[in-house]
């Protein structure tokens, strides 16, 4: 009758313990990771939003600050926005013209794109349609 575990017993469990916390951790820190990069690209968005909600277009084609178009009272915000220089650029796609014996229409596709520090780019396309 044996009451106690063998020195190979002991090392392959041991063995086997360290395999699976380490796997673990890595499983951890990668998630970690994914969600730091989830946040970060959630935000970048939120920023890019707000510079497209901007009813004022003097600023386009050039670089947008957000602690200068947006105002607020919290300081922790405003140091947030501070460095954020959203690119705004517009540029015209192409220009069709249909022709039809009752009417000529002609539609134009523009394209903004909205950059922030070559992380993220929206890209919006609007159509101008004139009869």
């Amino acid at each position: 009758m044996k009451k106690a575990f063998s020195l190979m017993e002991v090392l392959v469990a041991i063995t086997m313990l360290s395999v699976v916390m380490i796997s673990l951790l890595q499983v951890k820190s990668d998630n970690i990771f994914l969600i730091q990069k989830s946040e970060e690209k959630a935000e970048l968005n939120d920023y890019v939003s707000l510079v497209m909600n901007l009813e004022e277009a003097s600023d386009r084609n050039e670089n947008i600050f957000l602690d200068r178009v947006y105002r607020f009272d919290n300081d922790e915000l405003r140091k947030e926005l501070k460095p954020i220089k959203v690119k705004i650029k517009d540029d015209k796609v192409s220009s069709k013209l249909i022709k039809n014996d009752t009417y000529d229409l002609n539609i134009t596709t523009y394209s903004t794109t909205y950059n922030i520090d070559d992380k993220i780019n929206k890209n919006i396309y609007t159509f101008k349609i004139e009869l």
